[in-house]
């Protein structure tokens, strides 16, 4: 990702930039709801998989991340709540301690790590380009042409202005999506998993590059939450070890 002397200037671009498509900069933030010391809270975006994503099915989330959280959460004789929030959102509250916890594939950077804390590494992924079938394949060098739509306030985010891209920043990677699918943007950039998973559900419509980025991914913590990065930390250990 961009380096950590760039991000500082590069969350300021995004914010002076507003939010293309959605037109949601300005929305208050609603009070936090009273907490149940009897729980755990962990906000995701819930569409990242396959680390979390919504089950309609179910009509709850599931992935890698929830996982490790729900054996976390048992280790500490706790209940696992799970609520939807923009990506942007998710730090804030968990340095704010309106949350847990933070998941959905988040990679680890220093400058994230003076607000809050992260676990080992859950996975290692990367950025790339989604684009419709029949278009030339985007690259970091022709992007900049490019309408561009990502999700505000990530690391791709920061990449991309970093290589002096102004993307059209989006609450939720859905509605980049839709909005590629509709012809309003040329390509989005954003998480491999979750960007293939968009094009093997677009029927053909839509296709995917090569890495552009690689990051590591791991599970937002408060400072000083130490016995509850160490449940999840053991629940990280023994996913691995099956």
């Amino acid at each position: 990702m961009a380096t950590l002397k760039n991000i500082a200037a590069a969350a300021l671009c995004a914010a002076l930039a507003g939010c293309g498509a959605s037109d949601t900069a300005n929305d208050p933030k609603p009070p936090a709801p009273a907490r149940d010391g009897g729980e755990l809270l962990l906000v995701v975006t819930g569409e990242a998989p396959p680390y979390v994503s919504y089950d309609e099915a179910t009509g709850g989330f599931v992935g890698i991340e929830v996982d490790i959280a729900s054996s976390a959460a048992a280790k500490l004789g706790k209940k696992l709540a799970i609520r939807r929030e923009k990506f942007e959102n998710l730090l804030p509250m968990v340095k704010a301690g309106e949350a847990d916890m933070a998941a959905s594939g988040i990679t680890i950077t220093e400058g994230r790590l003076k607000d809050v804390d992260f676990t080992d590494t859950v996975a290692t992924e990367g950025g790339l380009f989604l684009y419709r079938a029949g278009d030339k394949a985007p690259s970091m060098v022709t992007a900049e042409a490019l309408r561009v739509g990502v999700v505000d306030s990530t690391t791709h985010d920061f990449y991309l202005t970093y290589h002096n891209i102004d993307p059209i920043r989006y609450r939720f990677c859905t509605d980049a999506v839709k909005d590629l699918l509709a012809g309003k943007l040329d390509t989005v950039f954003y998480d491999k998993n979750t960007l293939e998973d968009s094009a093997a559900k677009s029927g053909g419509k839509l296709l995917v590059t090569a890495l552009e980025t690689r990051e590591n991914f791991g599970i937002v913590v408060g400072k000083g939450a130490t016995a509850l990065k160490n449940a999840l930390n053991e629940a990280i250990a023994e996913r691995r070890a099956k």
